[in-house]
């Protein structure tokens, strides 16, 4: 989020209060939004000196009406704007400072990251991902939540890091998952070590890794040279159908209301990130599930 190169003004638009609820809260939610109010609450604290431009130039003119007869100029009052540079210059200098890189996406989004050393990111939809980018060199280290696909230039050994697992590389391409108890890595190119768990997996291409709630990996392989999502159509093999309806949340900002619904289902197929419509139909139709979509199009109901 702050340091998305499609949106320069955020900060800016942040201070002058002109963000939407739902990016204040994914602000809000963000694990440097701290460090941004501190500074923000300490330049709001400056105080900006009232000058009178009539009573110093009646003073001056008081001071030097006998030594000289030239004509006094004007003063411009360049006081506020000087404090507001100020002001600037110190936010500016402390984002300098902070050496953490940060990326958000947000609903229904794909954000693309070149990382300091050329390797790339590309973060699905409500995913985050941070790395330190001043000690990259010796640390190649990317703490994610959410998924994201990754084609790393060869170098010093490349880790993500994840709440239920990590993903290791000296240089290949590979499909990274983590939402919840949810696991899962899937390598395209080169060869990947996965940890999760108890578990220590070297992966080639072709193949892939899941590990749900600790105590069921599951191992396949493939033929994809990459990932369906960064298509905009999202995949699923034998996925339980939980994290399946995490993703039509993810890429359509809707809410499922599963209470009445076996999640232990599994579902394998596919459906579109960009019709929600069919989507849906895909989904559901399949599992031969019923559902309703509310009027505001944000929260759909199941019946099975």
């Amino acid at each position: 989020m702050l340091d998305d190169k499609k949106d320069d003004i955020f900060l800016s638009r942040w201070i002058n209060e002109e963000l939407s609820e739902e990016e204040l809260r994914d602000f809000q939610a963000h694990p440097d939004y701290e460090y941004y109010l501190k500074i923000k609450v300490g330049t709001d604290s400056l105080q900006l000196m009232n000058y009178d431009e009539n009573e110093a130039l009646h003073s001056i003119k008081s001071k030097h009406q006998k030594a000289s007869k030239k004509e006094v100029k004007p003063i411009i009052k360049l006081w506020p704007y000087a404090a507001v540079a100020a002001s600037v210059a110190i936010i500016f200098s402390l984002f300098l400072l902070n050496p953490k890189s940060s990326y958000t996406s947000t609903y229904g989004e794909q954000l693309a990251v070149t990382l300091p050393d050329g390797s790339e990111m590309l973060l699905n939809a409500k995913s985050e991902a941070s790395f330190n980018k001043d000690n990259w060199d010796t640390n190649r280290t990317i703490k994610l939540e959410g998924e994201a696909y990754f084609k790393v230039k060869k170098g010093s050994t490349f880790t993500v890091m994840t709440k239920n697992g990590s993903v290791s590389v000296l240089g290949t391409q590979f499909n990274v998952q983590s939402l919840s108890s949810f696991f899962e890595a899937v390598c395209y190119e080169g060869k990947v070590h996965v940890e999760s768990g108890n578990d220590n997996k070297i992966l080639t291409a072709g193949k892939a890794y899941r590990n749900i709630n600790s105590t069921s990996p599951e191992q396949w392989e493939f033929t994809a040279i990459e990932p369906s999502w960064i298509h905009n159509t999202s995949s699923f093999r034998s996925t339980p159908i939980q994290y399946v309806f995490r993703q039509l949340e993810k890429q359509y900002e809707v809410h499922i209301n599963s209470k009445k619904i076996n999640t232990k289902l599994r579902y394998t197929g596919t459906f579109p990130n960009n019709d929600l419509e069919l989507a849906l139909k895909t989904v559901f139709s399949t599992l031969g599930i019923q559902y309703e979509l509310s009027q505001d199009g944000k929260i759909v109901v199941l019946e099975n």
